[in-house]
């Protein structure tokens, strides 16, 4: 007698090669419906997998949202490792990250929409902010301390601190990214690239 198949995880799938397809497809679900009104059975069914499967990989929607987010940061994260070791002036840097983050974008624009999205989530779900507060602290000391050096050695003009210009700056280019997302052409990298112009003329000393 020929053995039945499981619901759910399609048969002889191994984990690693459902994830591959499951972060992806929680990450669009995220970023288009946001955080309250994604549901475990709209993730799965995408993807032919059972609501009762999903439970072998996540205990909870968090879960799957928590992960999805360090899946997507991980996709980022060696940029700002690029950056950080690039022997080159502050100006390009930041230029590094901004355009790489723009060719991100533009390959899979639900990176920006899930990402943009972090602090809002954070502020209507109280049980997100703890898990996610700390997400970023390597990627914001590495930022840092890459400004205060920059500002040290002259080559800001702008008084401002090391944390708001960061912010401004990192704040910026999401606002850009988050705007060429809900439009229905163009490109981010195009957009991007007069962000960057704009910054570099009014914040860096001329070369």
């Amino acid at each position: 007698m020929p053995e039945k198949s499981r619901a759910g995880r399609p048969r002889g799938s191994k984990k690693e090669d459902t994830l591959k397809r499951l972060l992806p497809e929680a990450r669009k679900q995220f970023s288009e419906k946001g955080y309250a009104q994604t549901t475990f059975k709209d993730v799965g069914k995408a993807i032919g997998v059972s609501h009762a499967a999903l439970y072998s990989y996540f205990a909870s929607k968090m879960d799957l949202y928590l992960a999805t987010v360090e899946d997507t940061q991980a996709q980022l994260f060696h940029h700002y490792l690029d950056a950080f070791e690039m022997e080159a002036p502050l100006k390009d840097k930041i230029s590094h990250v901004l355009m790489s983050m723009a060719r991100e974008h533009d390959k899979d624009p639900t990176i920006t929409g899930l990402l943009a999205a972090i602090p809002i989530e954070m502020r209507r779900h109280s049980e997100l902010e703890g898990a996610l507060v700390d997400t970023n602290n390597a990627i914001m000391n590495g930022l840092v301390a890459m400004f205060e050096e920059a500002k040290a050695e002259g080559e800001i003009i702008s008084d401002a601190s090391g944390a708001d210009l960061i912010s401004a700056l990192l704040g910026g280019g999401v606002g850009v990214a988050l705007f060429g997302y809900g439009m229905p052409d163009g490109d981010l990298t195009s957009r991007m690239e007069v962000f960057v112009s704009l910054i570099q003329s009014q914040l860096f000393k001329p070369d």
